[in-house]
């Protein structure tokens, strides 16, 4: 298992990073900082 395995594990994220809810998380990140 490598590292990057068992952080997933550990942590219980998704394997794969959902771009859509990132951007859109960013997006609402600015505009909270704006």
């Amino acid at each position: 298992m490598s590292l990057q395995e068992k952080i997933i594990k550990e942590l219980g994220v998704k394997p794969t990073i959902d771009a859509q809810e990132e951007i859109r998380k960013s997006i609402d990140f600015l505009k909270d900082y704006l």
